[in-house]
C-alpha cells in the first residue's frame, strides 16, 4: 500500500536535481493527490445529496488536479513542476471563488479559502505570493459587496468581515513564514557553496586544489568512456622552487605560486582546467585533446612563463617550470596516466629543466 503512494509522491524527482526542486515536485504530487481525492470524495457526496451544481464543480476540480499532476510527469522536472504548480494555484483560486459565489454545502464553501495562502506562498514564493494573494482577496472583497448582488447565496456582514480579516491574518503569517524560509534557504545555500569552494579550491592560488583536480579527472574519464575521445593531462613543477623559498622566504614563495598560477590560467582554453596538485606542482587537464595538441599548448605556456619576470625582493626574477604530458586512452587508468605524466616531468627535469616532455617519448626510448 505504501509503496505505490511513495512512487506517486516521488514521481519526477531525481538525485541530480537541487533539493529545493525535488521538494517542490513532491509537494506538487502530494497536493495533486490530496486535492484530487478530496474534491472527488466531496463531489460524489454532493452528487448523492442531489446537489448537481456543487457535484459538477468538485468533480471538475478533481479532474483538473489530475491534469496538473500529469503535466508535471510529462514535461521536464523543473519546468513541469513550475507549470503544474501554477495550474494548481489557478484551479484552487478559481474553485474558491466559485465556492464563495455559490456558498457550497450549507454556506460553508468560503471556509475553504484558508487553504489558498500557504499553498500560494509555497509554490510562488514571497513576492509573487503577495501579489497573487492581494489580487485574490480583492476579488473576494468585491464579491462581498454589501447587498450580496454578485453572490448566489446570502452571507451576514459579520461573517464576511471576519472571513476577510482571518484570511488577511493567515496570508500575513504564511508570507512571514515563506520569507523566513527563503532567507534561511538562501543562507544555507551560500554557506554550502562557500564550504564546497573551500573544499575544492586552493585558498592561495584560487585555482582547484588536489581534491578538485581529482574530481575533474574523474569527470573527464567518464566523458571519455562515453564519447570514446581521449584527453590529455600535464604535470608541471616550478624549477628550483626550494631555492626561492630559502633565498627570499616563504612569503615570496607564495607570491611566486600565485603569479605562476595566474600565467598558467590565463593561457588555457575555456574547457581546460588547472589545479594545484601539491606544493609547487600543478595539474593541467585538456578535454578531447591528444598528446601532441596538449604539448603545443604547454609549450606556449612554458614560453610565456619564462618570458614574464616575477618581482621578488624588489627585483625581477625569471621563473621557469618543467612539464610532463600524457594522453589518456580508454585502456588506461588514472593512476597509470599520472605515473606516466610524472615520469615525463622527471625526464624534463633531467634534461635541464624549463622543458616539456611527453610520456610517448619516454616509452619510445625504453
Amino acid at each position: 500500500m505504501l509503496n505505490p503512494i511513495r512512487k506517486f509522491i516521488e514521481l519526477g524527482t531525481h538525485n541530480s536535481l537541487p533539493d529545493d526542486i525535488n521538494r517542490r515536485i513532491r509537494v506538487v504530487n502530494m497536493f495533486s493527490a490530496v486535492g484530487m481525492g478530496l474534491t472527488f470524495f466531496l463531489g460524489i457526496r454532493a452528487l448523492f445529496a442531489q446537489d448537481t451544481q456543487l457535484a459538477c464543480i468538485l468533480l471538475s476540480a478533481s479532474i483538473l488536479f489530475a491534469i496538473s499532476h500529469k503535466i508535471q510527469s510529462t514535461i521536464g522536472a523543473k519546468r513541469g513542476s513550475f507549470i503544474s504548480a501554477m495550474v494548481i494555484i489557478a484551479y484552487l483560486m478559481s474553485l474558491m471563488i466559485i465556492l464563495v459565489i455559490t456558498g457550497g454545502n450549507a454556506g460553508t464553501g468560503p471556509l475553504w479559502i484558508f487553504t489558498v495562502p500557504p499553498v500560494t506562498m509555497f509554490f510562488t514564493g514571497f513576492r509573487r505570493g503577495l501579489f497573487a494573494l492581494t489580487g485574490f482577496i480583492t476579488i473576494i472583497i468585491v464579491l462581498f459587496a454589501p447587498d450580496n448582488a454578485l453572490l448566489a447565496t446570502e452571507y451576514s456582514y459579520e461573517f464576511k468581515t471576519r472571513l476577510i480579516y482571518s484570511f488577511i491574518t493567515i496570508s500575513f503569517l504564511s508570507a512571514f513564514y515563506e520569507y523566513s524560509r527563503q532567507r534561511s534557504y538562501s543562507t544555507a545555500m551560500y554557506l554550502s557553496e562557500q564550504f564546497e569552494r573551500q573544499a575544492r579550491y586552493d585558498p592561495l592560488t584560487t585555482i582547484l586544489n588536489r581534491r578538485g583536480g581529482q574530481q575533474q579527472l574523474e569527470q573527464e574519464l567518464s566523458r571519455m568512456q562515453r564519447n570514446k575521445k581521449p584527453f590529455s593531462i600535464t604535470l608541471a613543477d616550478i624549477d628550483r622552487f626550494k631555492s626561492i623559498n630559502d633565498t627570499f622566504g616563504h612569503d615570496a614563495g607564495d607570491e611566486v605560486l600565485k603569479q605562476v598560477a595566474g600565467v598558467f590560467s590565463s593561457r588555457l582554453r575555456a574547457q581546460d582546467s588547472l589545479s594545484r596538485w601539491g606544493g609547487e606542482e600543478f595539474l593541467f587537464i585538456f578535454p578531447e585533446t591528444n598528446e601532441q595538441e596538449a604539448k603545443t599548448v604547454i609549450e606556449q605556456i612554458r614560453e610565456n612563463l619564462s618570458a614574464e619576470p616575477i618581482p621578488l625582493d624588489g627585483k625581477s626574477h625569471r621563473v621557469t617550470s618543467s612539464f610532463g604530458v600524457c594522453e589518456i586512452s580508454s585502456s588506461m587508468t588514472l593512476t597509470t596516466a599520472l605515473n606516466l605524466a610524472d615520469q615525463a616531468l622527471y625526464q624534463a627535469k633531467n634534461d635541464g629543466r624549463n622543458k616539456v616532455c611527453t610520456a610517448s617519448l619516454i616509452n619510445s626510448q625504453k
